[in-house]
């Protein structure tokens, strides 16, 4: 066989190749969309800044002094954004005790409290303690606060911050696994649910199940229980590896932990039933698998805090569901809080799960 030959084989062969992926018209999109939103979401979720942090000043302050120093706090502008740092807000007459529950229940990342006479003693240039409560769940936001408070304080010489750790010393360690672990169970969840149906279209596997006495209810929930039971244990493995390899501490719940990730599973699973159901092959499921959740990592604050991202991303972040995960599974673990701080949470997980799981079962009883 010459080499001309050879070439005009080879060429054929390409040619079937592209006509293939020509007819994956679910690989299509992904295939080349994929790579674009990475570099969009990297780009501006990752390099982002915190912008209109909203802080609440209880300003009890019988002088003046203290109107140019919350001033000053508003005013203050990114480097790079040029946009203010911080959305004031501020009130008087409010115990240290309700500041800290405003902070529970996520209304402000910090809350300054200037006591009644902070006028009268800088005059005197007598010492001040003003005391600066923040919201340490969210590490990154809170460090920013910190820092810039405490620079603008050290410029007052007798003025020094007292910072309670409402929580606890919190590290960027203690922000990120609770999210991690909500992605974790959102991302295994899909991706083992829809490959495994996949692949079983693919190699003729699903359908001799079906042509046994096996209902495609039973399938179904067959594999319901084994990711519902699977997640849960990667879960409690994750959290005790966190705890007695660096030291995370679990503040909350653990049946709250559970409640949430069994809602957040069962969604999950609907959804990959769902793609699995729009594919005929595995590679289509994976690059469709990779456009649908792998970008969620970057944009529903799993990394990073939601308030450093732009607004149009903060838009998007709020339409997914793993957001939603992120926020109750923090509450709980960081902040120790109960099944009422999460219930907004709670609700939009359970619609998220009822419409997927739903929808899967009904599209996988009409393709199988």
């Amino acid at each position: 066989m010459d080499m001309m030959t050879e070439l005009q084989h080879s060429w054929i062969i390409t040619v079937k190749e592209f006509r293939q992926l020509s007819r994956k018209k679910a690989l299509m999109v992904p295939l080349f969309l994929f790579p674009i939103i990475m570099i969009i979401f990297f780009g501006y979720g990752m390099g982002g800044t915190v912008k209109n942090a909203p802080i609440l000043i209880v300003n009890d302050d019988t002088g003046t002094a203290s109107n140019s120093l919350i001033q000053q706090i508003g005013s203050y502008t990114g480097k790079y954004s040029g946009e203010p740092m911080f959305s004031i807000t501020y009130t008087k007459d409010m115990s240290q005790s309700k500041a800290e529950s405003k902070i529970d229940a996520g209304s402000y990342k910090a809350v300054l409290l200037i006591p009644p006479d902070y006028s009268d003693k800088l005059a005197k240039n007598e010492s001040i303690t003003l005391i600066l409560l923040t919201d340490s769940s969210d590490t990154t936001t809170t460090g920013i606060i910190v820092n810039y408070m405490k620079q603008l304080f050290s410029e007052r010489g007798s003025v020094s911050l007292a910072i309670p750790n409402i929580y606890g010393d919190l590290e960027y360690l203690d922000f990120l696994t609770p999210a991690v672990i909500a992605l974790t169970i959102f991302m295994g969840s899909v991706a083992t649910t829809g490959s495994a149906i996949a692949g079983e279209k693919e190699d003729g596997t699903i359908v001799r199940i079906l042509m046994t006495p096996v209902s495609r209810r039973a399938v179904i929930l067959g594999k319901t229980i084994y990711q519902l039971i699977l997640q849960l244990i990667r879960s409690v493995i994750l959290i005790l590896a966190a705890y007695f390899l660096v030291g995370f501490h679990m503040n909350g719940s653990w049946l709250l932990v559970a409640l949430v990730l069994v809602i957040f599973t069962l969604g999950g699973v609907g959804m990959g039933i769902v793609m699995s159901t729009r594919v005929n092959d595995m590679e289509s499921f994976f690059q469709l698998n990779m456009l649908v959740t792998l970008p969620s990592m970057f944009v529903t604050g799993v990394f990073f805090p939601l308030s450093s991202v732009p607004d149009w991303m903060r838009y998007i972040a709020y339409l997914l569901p793993l957001t939603y995960a992120n926020d109750a599974m923090r509450t709980i673990m960081i902040k120790g809080q109960g099944l009422s701080a999460i219930s907004t949470d709670l609700i939009v997980l359970s619609l998220f799960a009822l419409i997927t799981f739903t929808a899967g079962v009904h599209l996988f009883r009409r393709e199988a």
